[in-house]
This record gives structure tokens, sequence and C-alpha cells, in this order.
């Protein structure tokens, strides 16, 4: 592949950097994917989380567009499962959709290949060279050496913000003591019985954080070592199920020897978690790993500082924003960041507290999406411009998807119009988001 001066390069390729790229291709322009991994995806297939988050408040979609199509082409190869049947502040089909990663690679493969747009795999942005502001270029690195590659506009897709921490941008991170939430190393069982573990699910109210079956693993003294609630189970598939479970606590992602240490450490613990599973998990009990994700499971690192905050304040009153870009509703989903923080009574949970009644939203403004002092950046993603409480609700896929597509339409519409992001009209942005399906 020849590389040329393009329109816009998006760094990352998790679900903010395939809707930026696939929104941007489609209206016109060139555009660039650059992807650490060798498929797309990020968390969704990088790190295996098992589930998409919720696509709509209890009552109505919220999240349309390019996130809504990924979903429902996945379902039409993947897995129904019957765990949230008649779970009165879910939708069957929307909510808490199971993850069917190798569907799914071949899904954003297919999306971003006919949008028009050129993808790079294996391959990492190195630096930025920038002037007054304005970003120039980017320095990359694969198997093939060193290059650099011009752009007009450049989307911060990586999850950790590293292209604004790379081009001077202003971030803030984790905790007031510099902690971040805990990572997860998500895996996969197979042999598992879906039946019997629906029959027990719905006897005794067990819920997607295995809350009864833990309790009693607690009572007896027999739960993983370092551990207080299972994130997570999803059925993936007839006798395949999908786990986010298991925590490694006070590292740092932003640094590999630390990095190195958190994968070793996760799965050095996957066999506490499958005896537990084995034991007190009806329909696990001959279940056997058969995968874990390639890469652990981040929460939390960098957030941008943006022309706008999107705070707490915000998300309590349930905010609508005149230049607002996408709708959300997920609940304030902080994990903690020690083991002596975290709480496993999830009644009194700040996710269970924070909840919103059925049909409530609140909306995500573009300037949120605009690192301050850097020109041509757009950002989309876990790292838009919030504070640390906010963030807990933004960093989900749905999420990330719609700020996504925001993200690559402004960069489209201000190629055409020939002006910089900041002189964009959103009424005119939101008016061809709603077009492409975006709910706002």
């Amino acid at each position: 592949m020849r590389l040329n001066e393009f329109d816009l390069v998006v760094a990352g390729g998790g679900p903010a950097g395939i809707a930026a790229t696939i929104a941007a291709a489609r209206n016109g322009i060139r555009t660039l994917l650059i992807e650490q991994a060798g498929y797309l995806g990020g968390m969704a297939t990088n790190a295996l989380v098992p589930a998409f988050c919720p696509y709509t408040d209890g009552h109505n979609l919220v999240i349309g567009g390019i996130g809504l199509e990924v979903l429902e082409k996945m379902k039409k190869e993947g897995y129904e499962s019957p765990f949230y049947d008649n779970k009165p502040d879910r939708i069957r089909g929307l909510d808490w959709v199971p993850i069917d990663a190798e569907i799914l690679k071949r899904v954003f493969d297919e999306l971003v290949i006919a949008s028009g747009a050129q993808v790079l795999f294996h391959t990492t942005v190195t630096g930025a060279n920038y002037k007054e502001g304005v970003i120039e270029s980017v320095d990359i690195h694969h198997k093939g050496g060193k290059q650099t590659i011009k752009a007009h506009f450049f989307a911060d897709c990586t999850g950790d913000a590293d292209l604004v921490a790379l081009s001077g941008g202003a971030y803030e991170y984790g905790d007031a003591n510099g902690l971040v939430q805990a990572g997860t190393l998500c895996f996969r069982v197979a042999n598992f019985d879906s039946d019997r573990f629906m029959k027990y699910a719905r006897e005794t109210g067990e819920d997607g954080n295995l809350n009864v079956a833990s309790k009693k693993a607690r009572d007896a003294g027999e739960f993983p070592t370092g551990e207080k609630n299972v994130a997570g189970i999803a059925l993936q598939a007839d006798g395949v199920a999908g786990f986010n479970f298991g925590h490694v606590y006070d590292f740092y992602p932003l640094d590999a020897v630390d990095l190195t240490r958190a994968e070793v450490e996760a799965r050095s613990k996957i066999p506490q978690m499958m005896r537990f599973l084995h034991k007190y998990v009806p329909g696990a009990e001959k279940a056997v790993l058969v995968s874990s994700g390639p890469h652990i499971g981040l929460r939390e690192s960098r957030r941008i500082v943006g022309e706008y905050q999107l705070t707490k304040e915000d998300y309590d009153n349930r905010r609508v924003f005149e230049d607002a870009i996408a709708r959300y509703a997920y609940p304030i989903d902080r994990h903690a960041v020690r083991l002596e923080e975290a709480d496993y009574d999830s009644q009194n949970s700040e996710y269970v507290i924070s909840k919103y009644k059925r049909g409530e939203y609140y909306t995500i403004p573009f300037r949120s999406l605009l690192p301050k002092g850097i020109k041509n950046l757009i950002v989309a993603g876990r790292t838009i411009s919030t504070d640390r409480a906010m963030m807990g609700s933004v960093r989900v896929m749905p999420a990330c998807f719609a700020t996504g597509e925001a993200a690559g339409t402004a960069a489209a519409l201000c190629i055409k119009n020939d002006q910089e992001i900041r002189d964009l009209d959103t009424k005119e942005l939101q008016k061809v988001l709603i077009k492409q399906g975006a709910i706002l």
C-alpha cells in the first residue's frame, strides 16, 4: 500500500477509531486508520470483553448510526443469548449483547474497507510533528521501518490520548493520587452447559455479576484471592461463556514494564477463577479455558483537557447541550484502584446508585472532543474531556462508537468547507449525523 498525504489520519482502531474512519470515508475524504494489532476492535476483540454495554436508556434506543450498524451486522451471524430475557431495565437484542470477537473482526474489516478508507495494521504512531498548534504529520513505525505521514486533520482514538500527549496537548490522568481503575484480563470457556446455567439463573435470580455464586464462595472462604466481585458473564454461543472477571490493581498502563507485570499477574489468577466457576457456578462444572484476551482490558488512563469538560454535575442533571453530538445513559461505572477499596456489595455501589430511570439520558457536547491548544486534532472514545466520574459512563463501547462517528463526520465537513474544526457549524454537523442515523 502506498502511503500518500491524507485528509484525515485516525490513530487507534477501537470502536471510536472504527466509527471515525467509516464516517469520514463515507463522507468522501481520504482517510487512513492506523492500528497496533492485526485486526480492529480494541477492547472488544483485543481484550475479549464479553458483551457490549447497553445501546438503550432502558426504554429508547440512544446509540444509532455506525454503532448500531455494527451491532446488527454482528448479530446476524451471532448467538442470541437468553440470559437477559424479561429483565425490565434491558431491551433484548440491544442491551448487553454478547460479543463474538471473531465475527466482529470480520464485520469491522468489511465496513472499513467498504467505506473506501485505507487501513494499516501492526503499526504504531510514535511521534507528532507540530508547529503553532497545528499537527503537520505523524511518525509511524512498523515492520517496514519508520515513516512520516501528512494529513490535514488527525483523530486521536487511541484510548490513551497518545496523540494528544505526543502533540504537547494537556491532559489529566486517573484520580487525585495518580491511580487508575483496575484492569481485567477477560477470558472464554468452552464445554459450558448453558441450559443448566439458565435453569439455575431462573431459580435463584442469579445476575450478570454472579452475585449469588460469589456470596456462597465468600461465605465458604473460597472466593479467588485478591478478588471481591465478578464483573460479568456473557453466554456467547451454545456451550461457550465469556467472563469479565479478575482485577489487577495499582498499575500504570502507560508504562511497558508495569503493563507487562499486570499481564503476567492477570494470567496467574485464571486457575483460581476456573476453580471457583467449576465449584460454584452450575453449568461450569466441566468448563475448559479456551482463550484469554491478547491484551489486558484497560478501563482508564488519560483524559484530555478540552474546550468543555463534561462533569458529574452534567450527568446528575441529565444535561442536554446545544452542540450535542450523541446521547447516552450508562451509569457511572468506576472499578476500584486498590483492592481494599473494592466493594462486593453491588447494591450500594456507585454504579447502582447512579442509575437513571428508564428513558432518561444525558448528551455529549462536540466541544468535549476538541483538545485545547491543538487546531487540527479531534478526540473520540474514553479520553474525551470529562471529569473522572463522568468518564466512568462515557468510557464504554457504544458511547465510543457515537463520539467516533461525530469526530469523523466533523473532519469530513471541515475538509469540504475548507475550515478549521472550531469554526464548524455544529447545527450542520448535527443534521448530517441525524441523516446518518445518529440519535441526538
